[in-house]
């Protein structure tokens, strides 16, 4: 029976969240998803099928009630953690009663049985939101991180706060609230104290060792929904080092879904203010090139997501001079950015060609179009000219190509022939 339940499990995941789907939708592809992974999918402007990469819109999914009664019949038998007979708004009910109650800080061991009910049945995570868990815990992450060690001169988070730390942010993680549910709770002042707490978790988890992973881990995921769900005001007030720790995310691969939440994050503050200019400066744009440079050509699906993430961020830190620097000066850049043209799906392209086309701009060193001539971005280019891309793709790839067709054309590692076929 427990090898039914896991087997139905995996049929009942979501290709984005990788998590049991709550509200089913099927795209004409036949691809069914969870509706909120996929919403929050064409949100962020993609315009295509994440499984098959054929065009999709917000109107052609189609709800599927059949598998939606699989779902809730399947939860309705899904066992919880707290023994058999126990329906999972009274475990919920008594999780949350136990939390709310407590005037000074839960146990450990609370916060991770919380978890644990969360993670394991939709029933009662729903129902622990609606009690006002959430905000409860994030209280009380926000005091945890904020409570300095008193010994000496020491100004970071001590071990036992850094534990709680960690079980808070791992409820929340498990709690699984989208950017939509998590809007009205950051509408207030409070917000500017969360995003302070995140950053010194960030901060004091950079030690090595796998509470400081678990607690960044957490923390990234939470701060993606934030950046998501906040305003300007708060985006513009963010704290330097908080995108350094974002970027060491990135830079030691804590776990993929670590990974993508850090790239996001940074991809919804980039915009705002002087946001761009600071994240170059902590060095996102090396790491994404890195991140991109170990992966397989071309990625599989889970990959395929963090490429896509990755090259829109490049192509947001390219909007200023030093992200174009960034890609430049870093030895393997070009290369890697026009290694993924044409191989991982037309949201990648886009941004694929973005890059290449503000790396090559009229500002372009003579040194950079000899390099995007010898590792092959320029034939990829003209690849992209026969391929089936968005006409607004190929429009900035010719583009390009018309700029520098004269030095280009005479390059060895270039066909003429196909400069002057397709200009």
């Amino acid at each position: 029976m427990e090898d039914m339940g896991g087997s139905m499990r995996h049929h009942l995941m979501c290709p984005i969240s990788l998590q049991p789907m709550q509200d089913p939708v099927t795209a004409p592809t036949g691809i069914t998803y969870d509706r909120r992974a996929i919403e929050r999918w064409l949100a962020a402007g993609h315009a295509t099928c994440p499984v098959t990469g054929q065009p999709l819109a917000l109107a052609d999914l189609t709800p599927n009630h059949t598998l939606r009664r699989l779902i809730q019949s399947w939860r309705q038998t899904s066992s919880t953690p707290v023994g058999v007979g126990h329906r999972p708004d009274d475990v919920a009910a008594n999780v949350a009663k136990k939390l709310l109650a407590m005037a000074s800080c839960p146990p450990v061991d609370v916060l991770r049985e919380a978890a644990e009910v969360a993670a394991q049945n939709d029933v009662a995570r729903r129902n622990m939101v609606d009690a006002g868990v959430l905000q409860r815990v994030l209280r009380l992450a926000v005091s945890r991180a904020k409570a300095k060690s008193c010994h000496g001169d020491n100004k970071e988070v001590s071990l036992d706060d850094m534990a709680t730390v960690t079980a808070c942010l791992s409820l929340v993680r498990a709690l699984a609230i989208s950017g939509d549910e998590l809007r009205p709770l950051v509408a207030d002042n409070h917000v500017h104290e969360l995003v302070d707490a995140v950053t010194d978790v960030l901060v004091a988890a950079l030690v090595p060792g796998p509470s400081g992973d678990a607690a960044r881990a957490s923390a990234v995921q939470l701060l993606d929904a934030v950046t998501e769900a906040c305003g300007a005001q708060v985006l513009e007030r963010l704290r330097p080092e908080l995108f350094r720790a974002v970027t060491a995310v990135v830079r030691d691969r804590l776990s993929p879904s670590a990974t993508r939440s850090a790239l996001r994050a940074l991809l919804h503050a980039c915009p705002v203010g002087r946001n761009r200019a600071l994240i170059v400066e902590a060095g996102a744009a090396h790491e994404a090139i890195e991140l991109e440079l170990d992966a397989p050509p071309p990625p599989a699906a889970g990959g395929r997501r963090a490429t896509e993430l990755a090259m829109a961020l490049l192509a947001e830190l390219c909007a200023c001079a030093d992200g174009r620097a960034a890609v430049a000066a870093h030895p393997a850049g070009v290369a890697v950015v026009a290694r993924r043209l044409l191989r991982v799906s037309a949201a990648a392209d886009a941004c694929v060609v973005r890059v290449l086309a503000a790396v090559g701009g009229r500002a372009a060193s003579p040194e950079v179009l000899r390099e995007m001539a010898r590792v092959g971005a320029v034939g990829k280019l003209c690849c992209a000219l026969q391929a089936d891309c968005d006409a607004a793709v190929k429009e900035a790839a010719r583009a390009v190509l018309r700029l520098h067709s004269g030095v280009w054309s005479g390059s060895p590692c270039v066909s003429a022939y196909l400069l002057s076929r397709y200009l």
